[in-house]
């Protein structure tokens, strides 16, 4: 019976955590980085650090406490500016945006959970994303951020290819 009940618990367990990579709107990617998780929050919370990770994508910086000022695409001929509020949960950080009007949609946000790793292999953090910018933060740029944050959390560098000595040459 031993057997059993943990067969049990591990099939919850693991439903339980397809729940939550699905549920909600917008894309979600999760990564696991190897440094504690109260490290991995503060991150997270550092509009320079934000603005690194997220490349050409966006720019953020925080207008006061709380409060974020996210420039997309930014270099762009057309900028779109998203203001957010940070809000602060128990093992979760989400940027809040406001709709456009009274509608009872829900507002745009970047959320961002964390919980341990097993096995204390660090953090696994979950960020789901729904901008105003339809795709902005698409799948492949959820990933990108948790890439880079995860190299830059461990490393302190950002990847790059820009001074690749593989002696490719750009086109003519």
């Amino acid at each position: 019976m031993h057997y059993i009940d943990k067969a049990r618990e591990q099939l919850v367990d693991l439903v339980g955590k397809v729940v939550d990579s699905t549920a909600g709107s917008g894309n979600s990617q999760t990564l696991t980085i190897s440094r504690p998780r109260s490290e991995v929050e503060q991150f997270w919370r550092d509009p320079g650090k934000l603005s690194e990770v997220l490349g050409d994508v966006a720019e953020v910086r925080s207008t006061e406490p709380g409060i974020y000022e996210w420039t997309l695409n930014p270099g762009a001929d057309e900028l779109t500016t998203w203001n957010t509020t940070l809000v602060e949960e128990d093992g979760r950080l989400r940027f809040v945006g406001k709709t456009g009007d009274d509608s009872t949609a829900d507002p745009p946000e970047v959320e961002l959970t964390f919980r341990d790793a097993p096995h204390d292999l660090g953090t696994e953090v979950t960020i789901r994303a729904k901008t105003p910018v339809p795709d902005i933060l698409g799948g492949a740029a959820t990933f990108k951020a948790l890439y880079r944050a995860r190299a830059l959390l461990q490393t302190g560098e950002l990847p790059t290819l820009r001074h690749n000595p593989s002696a490719r040459h750009a086109a003519r």
